[in-house]
């Protein structure tokens, strides 16, 4: 009997410490979700603001960077509280409705893919800037005005067949209350398809980035060595005209020196010339 007591007391124990430790979750995630949620949207609705007042701002590189922030705003706005809906919505009935998991896989591949895609074409086109600061503007307004479209085409496809073919995402299971069990695959969005989207836009910005680090440090190289030679030609030049004083101070000092040698012996001349006029003269 004592036993038995044991085992139901210490059952009913680690029952209640489970129960706090998912309150504890929950309250995690639902402050870490407030948060993202309040500080995105104001960010970058702040980015959107000073890019449509400032109009030097307003140029075809920064209107990726529009876009980059649109997105963040929609994700900040739509995405967020609704993974604060399912997390609350899961604690208290274990499953939420078919529309909202729906809703949730859409937003969720669809802001996925435009960032990501967003901050491949951002890279570029700061390459391009860098590599090509010549190009008329023209040529970039024609390349951004294609990108943009493009990239919202993309994301739309892949939310449209994640809705269709792909609901084995962590997050839409425990939205389903689905188990893990009864699934013959998992987190097929991940694996096929944001990971491999994911890796080839990091490759892409790090390589991007890596030839701007690139011509940057070239150019640099450039200017250091420019410098150091018009210098170095600047202090050749300058010991050239000090040499040439020094010379002509000492031409100088040496011509002043014969002309007073001169000047002596022509008195001394004189002086005798006089002497013997006035002898001859006394005799």
């Amino acid at each position: 009997m004592k036993r038995y007591l044991t085992v139901s007391v210490g059952s009913r124990n680690d029952t209640i410490w489970e129960e706090y430790v998912d309150i504890a979750f929950l309250v995690a995630n639902c402050s870490i979700l407030l948060i993202t949620s309040v500080v995105g949207v104001v960010a970058n609705l702040f980015v959107v603001w000073a890019v449509y007042y400032q109009k030097s701002l307003q140029t075809w590189n920064n209107a990726l960077l529009v876009n980059l922030a649109i997105i963040d705003v929609l994700r900040c706005a739509v995405d967020c509280p609704m993974l604060f809906a399912i997390v609350t919505v899961v604690h208290q009935r274990e499953r939420a409705g078919e529309l909202i998991c729906n809703a949730q896989v859409v937003t969720f591949s669809f802001g996925c893919c435009i960032q990501l895609m967003t901050l491949a074409c951002i890279g570029a086109e700061r390459y391009q800037s860098i590599a090509h600061p010549f190009k008329s503007v023209q040529t970039r307004r024609k390349r951004v005005m294609v990108l943009l479209p493009m990239i919202w085409t993309v994301a739309i496809v892949v939310a449209i067949l994640c809705l269709t073919f792909v609901k084995d995402s962590p997050v839409y299971l425990k939205c389903n209350g689905t188990h893990l069990g009864t699934m013959h695959s998992y987190d097929t969005f991940g694996l096929y398809i944001l990971g491999p989207l994911w890796t080839a836009c990091f490759v892409l910005i790090t390589g991007f980035y890596a030839r701007i680090f690139a011509i940057v440090r070239a150019h640099g190289r450039k200017i250091f060595d420019k410098g150091s030679v018009h210098v170095s030609r600047k202090e050749k030049t300058k010991d050239t005209t000090d040499e040439q004083k020094q010379n002509e101070d000492k031409g100088g000092e040496e011509k002043g020196q014969s002309e007073s040698e001169q000047n002596q012996s022509q008195r001394q001349t004189v002086a005798q010339v006089g002497q013997a006029t006035a002898i001859t003269k006394s005799s």
